[in-house]
Parts: C-alpha cells; structure tokens; sequence
C-alpha cells in the first residue's frame, strides 16, 4: 500500500510544479512525507528513501 500511495503522490507531484516546488524545496524524506500528508498520501520516509532513488 505504501508503493501505490507514493507512486500516487509521484504523480501528483509530476503534475502540479507548485507541489513539485515545495518536494524538491524539502529538507529530507521526513518533510517530503509531511508534504504527501497533507495532499492525503500515507507513506513512510524510508518508503520514499526506498523507491524514489530511480
């Protein structure tokens, strides 16, 4: 679940450059999933750090 949420919010943030304005801004994986959070993605830091990597 935590793979689809991230791909999910992956997407969002393709889509939206204000939302990828505010990731690529984010300190580390614990303020990129604040951000996911509140666009209603649920998913752990280590998940991003796992699967965003390429």
């Amino acid at each position: 679940m935590s793979k689809s949420q991230l791909s999910a919010f992956l997407a969002k943030v393709t889509a939206d450059p204000a939302l990828k304005a505010r990731v690529d801004a984010a300190a580390d994986p614990d303020a990129v999933v604040a951000i996911a959070l509140s666009e209603g993605h649920v998913f752990s830091p280590a998940t991003y750090t796992r699967f965003s990597r390429g």
